[in-house]
C-alpha cells in the first residue's frame, strides 16, 4: 500500500477529477489524501477523502474578474510554495498527484523530495508554438502565420501571469531547486495524466510524459427516466463556477421554449425556486442531475464548455452549444469548432434568438453527432480512471524499484 497526495486547487470541477481517481487508487489499496488550501477541505470531504490544510483560506472565484482570478492564483501558488513543502513532510506520502494548473504544487513536492506525477483536470497547458495559449478563443491557424501569432500570445499569457511566475521564481530561489518560472515547466515529465483526448485537441505533440486517459469518472453512469412526449431531450448547464447567470439561463429556456424540445436544466444552485419557476417554457429544472446519465438520453447539450461536460459529451456522442464564459472555456471551444462538434456562441452574442439559431442546427445537422464518433472512441480506449490508476501504480512500481 502507498500514500498517496492529491494537490488540487479548491475548484469543485478539480476535485471531482481527481477524487475519481483516488477512489480507483483506495480501492486498489492505497492510503489517498487531498491536500490544499481550506477551501479544498469541504470538496474532499464530498469525495470521500480525508484532508490536509495548507493553513489559508482560498477566496470564492465565482463570478471573478480576469484580476481577480489573476491575483488568488498567485496567492494559491504563494501558500503551495511557501507551506507546502513542509505539509508533504508531516505527510510523508510515497506520491504526489499535483494538478498542472497549480504548479506550486509540483514545486513543494520537488522541495520535500517526493515524487510526482501530474494531473490535466482541465485544458492541457502544452507550450506549443503550433497552437494558441489555453486561454484564448483563437482558432487553429497552421503555418508560419499561426505560429507568429501564438508567439504573440503566449507573451501575453506571461505577463499576465507574472505574478505566479515571481512566486514560482521565489521558490525554486528558497528551496534551492532549478529555476522555472512558467507552468508548463512543471509538467511532469514521466507521467502528465490528461482527460482530453488527442482528437478534441489542436494538432500539435504533447511532452513525452504525457498520458491522455479521458475523463476520470467513477465507472457507473447510472439511469435517468424521463417522458419527453417523444420531443428532443437537451441538457444544459453551466457549470459551478458561472451556474447563476439568470438572463443566460432564461436565454437557454426560451430557445429551447421555441424549438418545442424538451429541456433539462441544472442551475447549479445560481436559482431560487421562484426564479426557476419563471423560467419560460417548462423546463425540468433542479440544483444538478446525474449528468452522465442525463447525456445519454440526450440529443443536444448546452454547455459553458467546460471540460468535465465537453468530456461527458463527447463520450455520449452528443453535440453541443458551447458558450464559454470564462477560464480556459473559450479554448476549449475553439477545439469543439475545430473538429465541428459544436456551434459557439459568444457570450457577449447569446441571446435567445441566437441560442435558439444555434441549438437547432446542431439538433437538425448530423455532422455535429458525427464529428464525436472519433472522440468517444479513443475515449472508450483511453482506459479513464482505472487505466490512469494502473499508470501511476506503474510509476510508483518503478520508483520502488529505483
Amino acid at each position: 500500500m502507498a500514500r498517496i497526495a492529491f494537490c488540487l486547487p479548491a475548484l469543485s470541477s478539480h476535485a471531482a477529477v481527481h477524487g475519481a481517481l483516488a477512489r480507483r487508487l483506495a480501492a486498489q489499496g492505497h492510503d489517498c489524501r487531498m491536500v490544499g488550501g481550506e477551501g479544498l477541505g469541504p470538496l474532499a470531504a464530498r469525495e470521500g477523502l480525508g484532508f490536509d490544510s495548507l493553513g489559508l483560506c482560498d477566496p470564492d472565484l465565482r463570478g471573478a474578474g480576469l484580476v481577480r482570478t489573476l491575483l488568488a492564483t498567485a496567492a494559491a501558488t504563494r501558500s503551495f510554495v511557501r507551506r507546502g513543502p513542509q505539509a508533504l513532510g508531516r505527510l510523508s506520502p510515497d506520491l504526489v498527484v499535483a494538478d498542472q494548473a497549480e504548479p506550486g504544487a509540483s514545486l513543494a513536492a520537488e522541495a520535500a523530495g517526493i515524487p510526482r506525477v501530474t494531473l490535466a483536470s482541465a485544458l492541457p497547458l502544452d507550450r506549443d508554438e503550433a497552437i494558441p495559449p489555453p486561454f484564448v478563443d483563437w482558432p487553429f491557424l497552421a503555418g508560419k502565420a499561426g505560429r507568429k501569432r501564438n508567439r504573440g500570445g503566449w507573451r501575453v499569457a506571461d505577463a499576465l501571469m507574472m505574478l505566479q511566475s515571481r512566486a514560482l521564481a521565489a521558490g525554486c530561489r528558497a528551496h534551492g531547486l532549478p529555476l522555472r518560472r512558467r507552468i508548463d515547466e512543471w509538467i511532469s515529465p514521466d507521467l502528465d495524466l490528461r482527460q482530453l483526448v488527442p482528437s478534441l485537441d489542436f494538432p500539435h505533440a504533447p511532452g513525452r510524459g504525457a498520458r491522455a486517459v479521458g475523463p476520470l469518472r467513477d465507472d457507473a453512469a447510472g439511469e435517468f427516466e424521463i417522458d419527453t412526449g417523444g420531443r428532443p431531450l437537451v441538457f444544459a448547464s453551466l457549470g459551478t463556477l458561472q451556474g447563476n447567470r439568470r438572463g443566460l439561463l432564461a436565454a437557454i429556456a426560451g430557445a429551447a421554449e421555441d424549438l418545442g424540445v424538451f429541456l433539462v436544466l441544472a442551475h447549479c444552485g445560481g436559482l431560487t425556486e421562484a426564479e426557476a419557476r419563471a423560467l419560460p417554457g417548462a423546463p425540468l429544472v433542479r440544483d444538478f442531475f446525474p449528468q452522465r446519465a442525463v447525456l445519454a438520453r440526450a440529443d443536444a447539450c448546452v454547455t459553458h464548455a467546460g471540460l468535465n461536460t465537453v468530456l461527458d459529451c463527447a463520450g455520449a456522442e452528443v453535440p453541443m452549444v458551447a458558450i464559454p464564459l470564462a477560464f480556459e472555456q473559450p479554448a476549449t471551444a475553439a477545439r469543439l469548432a475545430f473538429h465541428g462538434a459544436a456551434r459557439v456562441v459568444p457570450l457577449r452574442r447569446a441571446t435567445r434568438a441566437a441560442i435558439r439559431e444555434a441549438l437547432g442546427a446542431v439538433l437538425s445537422d448530423p455532422s455535429h453527432r458525427l464529428a464525436l464518433a472519433r472522440p468517444a472512441a479513443e475515449i472508450r480506449a483511453a482506459g479513464g480512471a482505472t487505466g490512469a490508476a494502473d499508470l501511476v501504480e506503474a510509476q510508483l512500481q518503478r520508483r520502488l524499484a529505483a
